[in-house]
């Protein structure tokens, strides 16, 4: 048994353990290949195939078992493609020795929103043979900075460099935009054309360079072209760009609708919300205006092109505190040259002048004048200041330029009515009236200067007849009881003439009534208490008469006081009140002529030495009803009622476009991840060497008739 034991054991060996015990060796030596590399590159391959999340999984493990600089590169690239842009910046810093590692950092904090800090590195980079690249993506930060001029020198550097790549032509385009040089921004776009990879970028851009040069129809076919291509990556800029293209056309209903729809892709954008608002107040819509004002206004408070829509709004709603805010919040948007600012300058003037602040708002009117010369409102609006300054001469000039913009509005018509009949000329007031009459017979205001002008005229009777029809039509007014009242007072005058002295007492007793009614009317104007007073003094109630003037102490009511006490022979008291009212108004021809007579029955003597005073004498006012229907040979003066008519022109608004400017390209990092070189590591103690091991067919064993001849071989 022992022998044969033997040779089994030595026959397994050499068959079985030996060739075993040499390939195991041969195993252990392919093993040593390192794992770091192979990781590496599997996850660059990962990558290629859009798998960055196992891709980086991959990376930190190969990391974890043995830190290396390309491992941490690739993963700063791979987290950029996942968006984890600041992680991916940090992990540059720790490998600056790469060659591009400040340049992608510094591509990284642009993409993570930290443009400032991403300019400052791409800036300090050298760019060496990737400088073009470097340049390119300097002007792309640029352009999201809004530094328009930086971004246009960047990118000029990249083509220069190497001016074959589209790209960058594109985003000097861009730049040429931003800096509204339409014209080079269109022809640089329309260069770009024929290039397949931009086909998608290019009609917006087109569309916008065509805004900025007005020229609003080519504008809208190039973005609804692009809204019947079928892409929808620049859906939204298409929207809005089409809604200012029709805005520029003056089509503001079709303007509403896309604004709307710029609006629902992009309910957070400033512009589209501003230019919405902008179409609706051109539509006169001004409550929804406000309604989308107010939305803009809540992202960006400090907006100017919000807050001068708002200004013109609040203008039109009569909250004229709350416009001038707005306006003054406008910044340096209100450039007196830009044409389409004419309605913000003439809202800013108008609202001035409610504001009774009168240079400002000339200012503005003649800014809207200069900018606008075929629009009434600002020659209207000028008038008025001119009217509030007392200074009739141009308030009359800026009226006629209003008038002859607008021939049948019976307002200014009536106004400029108003103004002759202020300076006593009534021939050119009823013509003034009778024209503002033929496009409006329903026009109180009018109605009640020509009852004026006609009494003036001598034409009594008709005076009374239009105020009795427009009083018994309804129109419960105090200045038309006023002036009945002072016509009626002239009808009794005209009885007592014609020595009726029955009607003459009806009419003074009706025209007393028509003060008191004016008075209960509307006690502001005051006017009928001189009114009054006259018809006191011309019944012989005097101490009434004294009472009624004083109730309404002005220039005119002095004069008539005067009258008063001259022709109660008390010349010192006429005398008196006249110089008073001549040092108010010293060019009232009224009051030197009573002067004059004054002088003429109490101060003869006087007179011969004051030649100024004799003057007098040629000043009585012939044609005057009140000269002619005097009953001392004084005048008196009797004031008439009436109100100049406010001014509501239709809007006529419209507001500066503003285009929209291109979504720059993506930036472009420099280099691609990085592969490893797989090798072998070297050999140490803990690995044994291979064994070469040569088989040997053992011999046969002599066959023996002795015990324990075969001899087991020694196993080394």
């Amino acid at each position: 048994m022992p022998r044969l034991l033997c040779k089994a054991i030595v026959l397994f060996y050499c068959v079985v353990l030996q060739p075993i015990a040499g390939y195991s060796v041969e195993l252990t030596a392919t093993q040593s290949t390192d794992s770091v590399p192979r990781l590496n590159n599997t996850a660059l391959r990962l990558a290629r195939n859009k798998n960055y999340a196992g891709a980086l999984q991959l990376l930190k493990r190969a990391a974890a078992g043995r830190p290396s600089d390309t491992l941490l590169y690739n993963q700063a690239i791979i987290l950029s493609q996942l968006k984890r842009y600041e992680e991916a910046a940090n992990l540059l810093q720790q490998v600056p020795a790469f060659s591009h590692a400040q340049a992608n950092q510094g591509i990284f904090f642009c993409m993570s929103g930290d443009v400032k800090t991403g300019l400052t590195l791409l800036e300090n980079t050298a760019g060496g043979k990737n400088a073009d690249k470097v340049a390119f993506n300097r002007a792309v930060a640029h352009l999201h900075a809004r530094q328009f001029n930086e971004a246009n020198r960047a990118a000029s550097e990249a083509v220069r460099i190497r001016g074959g790549e589209p790209i960058y032509r594109l985003v000097k385009a861009d730049a040429l935009l931003g800096l509204k040089k339409y014209q080079e921004a269109l022809n640089a776009y329309q260069a770009l054309e024929k290039d397949a990879k931009l086909a998608t970028m290019l009609p917006v851009r087109i569309g916008n360079a065509l805004l900025g040069l007005k020229k609003y129809e080519e504008a809208a076919a190039s973005f609804t072209n692009y809204l019947l291509s079928g892409d929808r990556s620049n859906q939204a800029e298409a929207r809005f760009g089409l809604a200012n293209a029709l805005y520029g056309q003056k089509e503001f209903t079709k303007a509403v609708a896309e604004f709307r729809r710029a609006v629902q892709f992009r309910p957070q954008w400033l512009e589209a919300r501003t230019g919405l608002g902008n179409a609706l107040s051109s539509t006169r819509d001004y409550r929804s205006a406000r309604i989308e004002y107010e939305a803009a206004l809540a992202i960006k408070p400090d907006d100017p092109h919000v807050h001068l829509g708002l200004g013109v709004v609040s203008h039109r709603q009569g909250l004229h505190e709350e416009a001038l805010e707005h306006f003054a919040r406008t910044s340096n948007l209100l450039d007196p040259k830009d044409k389409d600012l004419a309605d913000c300058f003439l809202s800013l003037g108008l609202t001035k002048l409610e504001m009774n602040q009168l240079d400002s708002a000339l200012v503005h009117l003649n800014v809207a004048m200069r900018l606008n010369k075929d629009h009434p409102a600002a020659y209207a609006g000028a008038s008025e200041v001119y009217r509030k300054k007392e200074s009739s001469r141009y308030t009359l000039e800026y009226l006629e330029k209003a008038i002859r913009l607008s021939p049948q509005n019976d307002k200014m018509l009536t106004n400029k009515g108003n103004m002759y009949l202020k300076l006593g000329n009534m021939d050119e007031a009823y013509e003034s009236f009778h024209w503002a009459l033929n496009h409006n017979p329903q026009n109180i205001n009018a109605l009640n200067g020509l009852s004026i002008s006609l009494l003036e005229k001598d034409r009594i009777e008709e005076a009374e007849l239009v105020l009795d029809s427009v009083i018994t039509r309804g129109h419960h007014k105090a200045f038309l009881y006023n002036n009945r009242g002072i016509v009626r007072s002239y009808m009794a005058l005209k009885r007592e003439k014609q020595k009726d002295m029955h009607s003459a007492r009806q009419y003074y007793y009706r025209s007393i009534r028509d003060y008191e009614r004016s008075r209960d009317l509307d006690s502001t104007h005051k006017t009928y208490y001189n009114n009054l007073g006259n018809v006191y003094k011309n019944t012989g109630e005097y101490d009434k008469a004294v009472k009624s003037y004083l109730g309404h102490l002005d220039r005119s009511a002095i004069n008539n006081l005067g009258v008063l006490y001259a022709r109660n022979a008390k010349g010192d008291y006429g005398r008196h009140y006249l110089n008073i009212a001549i040092t108010i108004d010293s060019a009232s021809l009224v009051y030197r002529y009573n002067r004059y007579k004054v002088y003429k029955e109490f101060f003869k003597d006087s007179l011969a030495k004051r030649p100024d005073i004799l003057q007098g004498q040629d000043l009585m006012p012939t044609n005057s009803i009140s000269s002619k229907y005097s009953k001392d040979g004084y005048i008196n003066i009797y004031l008439y009622d009436y109100d100049f008519e406010h001014y509501e022109f239709p809007g006529d608004h419209y507001f500066p476009i503003q285009n929209a400017l291109p979504t720059p390209p993506d930036y472009r990092p420099l280099d691609d991840l990085i592969a490893m070189q797989a090798v072998k590591e070297s050999t140490t103690a803990r690995v044994a060497p291979p064994v070469r091991v040569t088989r040997k067919r053992m011999p046969k064993a002599r066959r023996t008739r002795m015990a324990g001849s075969t001899k087991c071989p020694k196993i080394l």
